[in-house]
């Protein structure tokens, strides 16, 4: 059971204890990358039976943390000030800070890459658990089956499909006349559609059930219980899907990255099981992934760039988007070509809807 803030402050923060615990300090990231995380806590837990797991991360996501029922502890990093760094300082067993290169974290199936930062293991697929579990209360269960409730009505016999159109980084997404193509076609045999995400994702105006906002992140898995298939791209929801063992899940796999690094795992630690994945066949895939991981690559391709928007516009290139240049590579051979050089361009709605009939 996760505890209170008030009574980790009371409790915690007292040196016989200090040994008892073991603190994981995660930087901020994104919910998908959040996720990928979990059974990290679990392998880490059945490392470490008689300690307790304490996690400092962002207040904003605690609630997401509460799911993970291996972790005992969560405050938020604004502690980091009063006093919980200097337990990272005098205790080095019992704190860790998880600050991994994202290059290299993404060089292996991610989900593997957290239980190696985290747990400080390399998991053996045979013998560990690398499924997502999220831990719902009485009231979270209750809220699912009343969304369910409601969307079986709605549906009125129709088989229900959701779809998540991402608004991401353009490498990840698919576009909004794509989705809206999409939703026609699965009209025309009879689906009843849902969006899901968040209010700031697409808008996809023909949709049955629009559940951006509406559907919460802790419920989701469970509400999809009751559908026949989602259709993810990689964002945060291709994670929450697989929290759900079941549901037939189509992944869209736009961008750079290879399927056997992005896919979480399922039952028996089978990545694909009840998963259809889409590939697009772009020729710059393979460099685009290279530049990604690689820091001699990326810093080659960032000054390339850069002298080229200078030329072009006669202006520096934003520092606001250094970063997102630095982790999305392949905008540098998109960019400027985006309907010649997409790949979220080649996976089309009707190759989407062949695989789902």
């Amino acid at each position: 059971m996760i505890k209170e803030f008030n009574f980790w402050i009371n409790n915690i923060l007292v040196s016989e204890t200090l040994s008892e615990k073991i603190f994981i300090y995660l930087p901020e990231c994104g919910l998908g990358d959040k996720i990928t995380c979990f059974p990290a806590f679990r392998i880490l837990k059945k490392l470490n039976p008689n300690k307790k797991i304490v996690l400092v991360t962002e207040e904003s996501v605690i609630d997401v943390w509460k799911l993970n029922k291996y972790i005992d502890f969560i405050i938020p990093q604004e502690i980091l000030s009063n006093g919980l760094e200097s337990i990272f300082i005098r205790n080095v067993d019992s704190g860790k800070i998880c600050d991994w290169s994202y290059f290299e974290h993404h060089q292996q199936n991610v989900v593997k890459s957290c239980v190696k930062y985290i747990a400080g293991v390399m998991p053996d697929e045979k013998k560990d658990d690398l499924t997502y579990e999220f831990e719902l209360t009485e009231s979270q269960l209750e809220k699912a089956e009343n969304i369910k409730n409601q969307l079986l009505n709605l549906a009125d016999g129709k088989k229900l499909i959701g779809i998540s159109p991402a608004n991401t980084m353009f490498s990840r997404m698919w576009s909004k006349e794509y989705w809206e193509k999409l939703v026609d076609l699965l009209h025309d045999h009879n689906y009843f559609v849902v969006s899901f995400g968040g209010k700031n994702d697409l808008n996809i105006s023909n949709v049955d059930f629009d559940g951006r906002g509406k559907i919460g992140v802790v419920i989701t898995p469970k509400v999809l219980d009751i559908f026949d298939y989602v259709v993810v791209c990689n964002n945060g929801m291709l994670h929450i899907a697989f929290v759900n063992q079941d549901v037939k899940i189509v992944y869209l796999n736009t961008g750079q990255y290879f399927e056997k690094i992005m896919l979480p795992y399922r039952k028996n630690n089978n990545q694909y099981y009840n998963v259809i994945v889409i590939n697009h066949n772009c020729d710059y895939r393979a460099k685009c992934f290279e530049g990604h991981i690689t820091n001699r690559e990326i810093n080659k391709q960032m000054e390339n760039y850069k002298k080229e928007f200078m030329l072009e516009s006669g202006e520096s290139f934003p520092m606001s988007q250094h970063k997102l240049l630095q982790k999305f590579t392949c905008w540098y051979y998109c960019y400027k070509d985006r309907n010649k050089f997409s790949c979220n361009k080649q996976i089309t709605p009707e190759m989407v809807l062949e695989k789902i009939l």
